[in-house]
């Protein structure tokens, strides 16, 4: 099945919308699917799936493809006879057939890599990863062709410039300065104010699926919602990746593409960053194809531990913001706001810590309001007041301003508290001692 460029209406972000001929035999999308779906099986041992849905209208496609993500694997689980149990079997981990690879478990590791000084176990497919990984962070430009890397069978080629055939790969990674190689983790982390922590951001537009109908049927051609389409890819695979590149080059950028992104680095640089995200994002495709939204969710984690799981937390933060009524709020720090409120709720953790630093107030009385604030309905503007004025001397009026202020609405505005709160949380980040081999 020959599909032309204009035929492509949505692409990125691990999805894509395409029109196809009405006469296409359904055996046939079947085929496709069944074989995609193997080879994403047999690639990564069932961790990354494929589904694929079609129907008359965007709305109809985006229907079936949601009963298809119920029914997960099921061409290799299943069989016309009944169940497969063969596509239920794993290769045998124990003895004598050797020992589980160190980065997923699932397969034998057959390759030990010397990785920052330790020797890890790889399977074929993690080292496979390993090496496309290693070079996808130097190509800006790949196409298929005869080249080394292989993905889905299919091998591809490193190009130096944009052509018919390629398509960008690259994206802003921070690097030392003299080698060019990426800085590693915990050299971002150590870049953090006081505590050296890492922190995960995912974010990506709300309710896409929906807008993506409502822009196919604002124009029967499908040129606006093409054009939709590109605008969000090339803003967060390009116009964010400039910005890291021009403003904060110390974020590394994990994903970015479609209608979302996944990036990492030090936890107040990402914080900062994800106040300029959501105002290039305001002016740029939000308001050419309003109504349009973001959200995010932002994870602190360690730089030792495994980043899959600040990833998984960042999700689930994601998700949390899309809850709330509206949407177009960050999850991070305990609490979630809207993006009104981002720069409020920052920084009033700058000011809080600035104020520790300079001996205004005692760190511990920050770790006292923190308790207040997430006290609930123990809570009140006596014992707050109480805090203040044993704590912090009288000529410190700035101080005391914005504890009077907070009085204000520390009985009656439970989200005004909440992110109270997350500001305190910043504060006693951004003011943890250091101690001498702790990275946690």
């Amino acid at each position: 099945m020959h599909i032309a460029n204009d035929d492509v209406l949505v692409q990125g972000g691990g999805g894509f919308l395409i029109r196809i001929p009405p006469a296409t035999d359904p055996v046939h999308l079947e085929e496709i699917r069944s074989g995609l779906q193997r080879k994403l099986w047999d690639e990564s041992g069932g961790e990354v799936q494929f589904s694929l849905g079609w129907g008359k209208t965007p709305f109809a496609a985006r229907a079936h493809l949601e009963l298809q993500k119920r029914r997960i694997g099921a061409s290799m689980l299943q069989s016309s006879g009944g169940w497969n149990p063969e596509g239920w079997s794993q290769p045998p981990l124990d003895e004598p057939f050797g020992k589980p690879c160190d980065i997923c478990g699932q397969s034998p590791g057959s390759q030990v890599v010397q990785y920052e000084g330790e020797k890890v176990l790889h399977c074929k497919s993690c080292l496979e990863a390993r090496r496309l990984g290693e070079k996808l962070t130097r190509w800006k430009w790949m196409r298929p062709g005869g080249g080394s890397v292989r993905a889905l069978g299919i091998s591809f080629e490193n190009v130096n410039s944009q052509t018919p055939e390629s398509f960008r790969v690259g994206r802003w990674i921070p690097r030392h300065p003299d080698s060019r190689e990426p800085l590693t983790f915990q050299e971002i982390a150590e870049q953090a104010r006081s505590d050296h922590r890492l922190a995960v951001l995912k974010a990506d537009v709300d309710d896409m699926g929906v807008r993506v109908g409502q822009v196919a049927g604002e124009d029967p051609s499908y040129n606006r919602l093409r054009s939709f389409s590109y605008s969000l890819h090339e803003f967060f695979g390009q116009t964010i990746q400039e910005l890291l590149e021009e403003s904060w080059p110390l974020i590394y950028t994990l994903y970015a593409g479609g209608d979302d992104l996944l990036l990492v680095g030090p936890w107040n640089i990402v914080l900062d960053f994800a106040g300029s995200l959501a105002r290039e994002f305001e002016t740029g495709p939000a308001q050419e194809y309003s109504p349009l939204t973001l959200s995010a969710g932002i994870a602190l984690t360690p730089y030792r531990v495994p980043i899959r799981h600040a990833v998984e937390r960042a999700e689930e933060l994601l998700e949390s913001a899309k809850q709330c009524p509206g949407k177009n709020r960050c999850a991070a720090l305990g609490a979630d706001w809207s993006w009104k409120q981002h720069e409020s709720v920052v920084g009033d953790g700058k000011q809080l810590a600035d104020w520790v630093a300079s001996g205004v107030a005692p760190r511990s009385l920050l770790h006292r309001l923190l308790r207040l604030a997430e006290s609930g309905k123990s809570l009140s503007a006596a014992r707050w007041a109480y805090q203040i004025e044993r704590n912090v001397h009288r000529r410190y009026s700035d101080f005391r301003r914005w504890a009077n202020h907070v009085i204000e609405y520390l009985e009656r505005d439970e989200q005004r508290v909440s992110e109270l709160a997350a500001s305190l949380r910043y504060a006693l980040l951004a003011t943890r001692p250091r101690k001498e081999g702790r990275d946690d």
